[in-house]
């Protein structure tokens, strides 16, 4: 296993290492009790947060340097000196993984997703290997007219067979073999008949599309499920809604409030920061009343290190989603080089350990730990592997006050060969994390939370 393999994949994601560590610093029971204790309280917190409290979200001591962009995820902020990318490829081979975004077959993480409320939101760019609209080969729609086709080649093949001279046995064999495909082919499409509906989203340039699944045993409940996709300029935003649904009215229902919430969608350009209370995505945003709870986890990168991957995840914190970033911020810290699998395996040096300590996360108090590592190998190609976590972990019972986790880690020629070079040096990539941690910030909206002006 290759260093980078190990940093990433085995302690990138950092919950099996955290509990681990849970267990043996003997406090997995006072993290339960936390949450038993937030169930009963029903994410209420044990107080409320003070005007001051409140005023660090705005971040109000920080100072936009010059010659700096913003941008927006959720409903935070945040600067960059440089141009960033979104992970908008498609991944065609893997398609019922739409809402789990990357940049390409390799570069991604697993985890990505956003969800807004009951919704999952997927944003898919053209690639120089594949076009955008190759997601419209997966929607019913596309899969009952490519069957269809297949059943017209297959009559026509059937056609041709019964015009040969002689009819042989072989061939009066193959010919029913085609028939029983095309009747299993009959019975699918008559499946997708039943099972999909085509939706009506009311908006241009866009389809959708009602289906329903059974949620429970008894196959006394229906999850009513609602997808669409509004193409807008060089993107297409695929939108996934799902509840649980006992009458007819309760579909209706789903299907009104979907209808709202696609037109309150809009399109962004990159460094736009609406003024209006709603939720930016990658290159939209969806306006709302600023209630609706929401939990992003979106990977994005400089688009002069591709090999550099900063992960923002930010939500409403409730009893379930409670992040013990202190403990996270220690994980991070005390990784370690793997053991070598050869004797002749260079082995990564540590260069530095960050933290475990405190830094500032705009006006917010967060919790960092990573480490900083060397691979030296013959030649002169060796390369730096690092990783960096920094977190606050919100408030629990209140909108604005949402934990936010910045986690920066790096990818090399190993795992992704599209890579073409390796990570730039540690202190530029810590760099530009430092000036994302810094500016981050609520995005002050027109007409203002109402919790952010009380005093």
């Amino acid at each position: 296993m290759s260093p980078d393999e190990f940093v990433l994949h085995k302690v990138g994601s950092v919950s099996r290492l955290v509990a681990v560590l849970l267990l043996l610093m003997g406090v997995s029971n006072v993290l339960q009790a936390v949450e038993l204790r937030g169930e009963r309280q029903q994410d209420e917190p044990s107080r409320p947060p003070t005007p001051d409290d409140l005023l660090k979200i705005t971040a109000p001591d920080y100072r936009k340097p010059a010659g700096v962009s913003s941008e927006c995820l959720g409903r935070m902020m945040f600067d960059v000196n440089e141009t960033i990318e979104w992970p908008t490829f498609y991944r065609h081979k893997y398609p019922d993984g739409i809402f789990a975004r990357s940049f390409s077959d390799n570069i991604e993480d697993p985890y990505d997703s956003m969800r807004y409320g009951d919704t999952f939101i997927a944003v898919i760019a053209s690639t120089n290997e594949i076009p955008k609209e190759k997601v419209f080969e997966d929607v019913p729609r596309a899969r009952v007219a490519a069957l269809k086709k297949y059943i017209e080649e297959k009559n026509a093949y059937i056609a041709r067979l019964k015009k040969s001279a002689k009819t042989a046995d072989a061939n009066k064999n193959e010919i029913e073999d085609q028939l029983e495909d095309i009747q299993r082919l009959e019975t699918t499409i008559a499946k997708y008949g039943a099972n999909y509906e085509q939706f009506e989203t009311g908006l241009p340039n866009s389809e959708g599309y009602w289906t329903s699944e059974h949620s429970s045993v008894d196959k006394a409940e229906r999850d009513s499920i609602l997808r669409a996709y509004l193409t807008r300029g060089d993107h297409i935003f695929v939108f996934e809604s799902t509840t649980r649904i006992k009458t007819p009215s309760d579909k209706e229902t789903h299907k009104k409030k979907f209808s709202l919430m696609l037109s309150n969608f809009r399109t962004r350009a990159a460094n736009e920061i609406p003024s209006e209370k709603g939720v930016c995505i990658p290159f939209g945003f969806i306006q709302d009343n600023g209630d609706t709870a929401i939990a992003f986890k979106q990977t994005m990168r400089f688009s002069d290190a591709p090999g550099v991957l900063y992960t923002l995840s930010t939500g409403k914190v409730t009893s379930r989603n409670i992040k013990a970033t202190p403990l996270l911020a220690m994980a991070e810290a005390a990784i370690s080089p793997p053991p070598q699998e050869k004797p002749s395996d260079p082995v990564p040096k540590v260069v530095q350990r960050i933290g475990p300590r405190i830094v500032k996360m705009g006006g917010l108090s967060a919790s960092q730990g990573g480490v900083h590592l060397k691979l030296d190998q013959p030649g002169g190609k060796g390369y730096e592997i690092y990783s960096v976590f920094t977190g606050y972990g919100g408030w629990l019972g209140t909108t604005v006050l949402p934990y936010i986790l910045v986690n920066m880690r790096t990818m090399n020629k190993n795992l992704a060969p599209e890579l073409k070079e390796i990570p730039p040096p540690f202190a530029v990539s810590k760099n530009r994390m430092d000036l994302i941690v810094k500016s981050m910030r609520w995005r002050l909206t027109t007409p203002p939370m109402p919790e952010l002006t009380r005093r």
